[in-house]
Parts: C-alpha cells; sequence; structure tokens
C-alpha cells in the first residue's frame, strides 16, 4: 500500500499535462469517453463482488474481484495500444482524448485496487 501514494501523484501530474483544455474536440472527448468508461464498470463490479463476498462471511480477496481487477488492467493495456496506433496513424486529437483516458483509467485502478484490499482486511 505504500506505493499507491506515490503513483496516484504520478498519474494526476501525468493527466494535468495531458488535460484536454478549455474546448476540446469531439473526437477527443469520445476517446476519453470510451477508455474511461469499460475500466469503471469492471471496477464497480468487482467492488460489488468483494461486498458480496464479505456478507458472505469470507475475508479474502474474492476469485471473481481478482479477475475482475486483471480485466481492468488488460482494458487499460490495450487502451495504451490504441493509442500507439492512432499515434501511427497521426490521430493526434484521438491519440491525446486516449492518453488521457488512460490516465483517468490507472486512477480507477489503483482506487480499485486500495478498495479491494482495504474490503479484503490486508
Amino acid at each position: 500500500m505504500i506505493i499507491i501514494i506515490p503513483l496516484i501523484l504520478i498519474t494526476c501530474i501525468v493527466a494535468w499535462v495531458l488535460r484536454p483544455g478549455t474546448r476540446p474536440t469531439n473526437p477527443r472527448k469520445v476517446a476519453i469517453l470510451a477508455t474511461v468508461i469499460p475500466p469503471l464498470i469492471v471496477a464497480i463490479a468487482a467492488i460489488v463482488f468483494q461486498v458480496l463476498h464479505n456478507v458472505a462471511g469470507k475475508t479474502w480477496v474474492s476469485d471473481i474481484s481478482n479477475t475482475c481487477f486483471i480485466v481492468s488492467i488488460s482494458l487499460i493495456g490495450a487502451a495504451i495500444l490504441a493509442a500507439l496506433g492512432f499515434t501511427i496513424a497521426r490521430k493526434w486529437e484521438i491519440a491525446k482524448g486516449i492518453e488521457f483516458g488512460i490516465c483517468i483509467g490507472v486512477l480507477i485502478a489503483i482506487i480499485e485496487l486500495a478498495m479491494l484490499e482495504w474490503l479484503a482486511g490486508v
């Protein structure tokens, strides 16, 4: 858990550098939403499954929550590959939107990890 605070700080600094500005274009908005929403849904599902696991009287991280966390990280990895592809194709606005969405996705994953560990009692 000691690494979470520096990781959050680094991610916030990178997100500040990649922020969309005052009037982002429509492709950038769509890229941000398409990058942020899937990890957010998976993170919410993981936390719900962990809460249900805790209600059953078990105090460890459930396998379903662990799998959901891995899927969330995999979605972020896929977004990195997509950003690389759009960068190679010279679609700068979409690539910048995906990169900002990746920063938000990483923050979601960090919060998800902290919540799962807290709920598991680690």
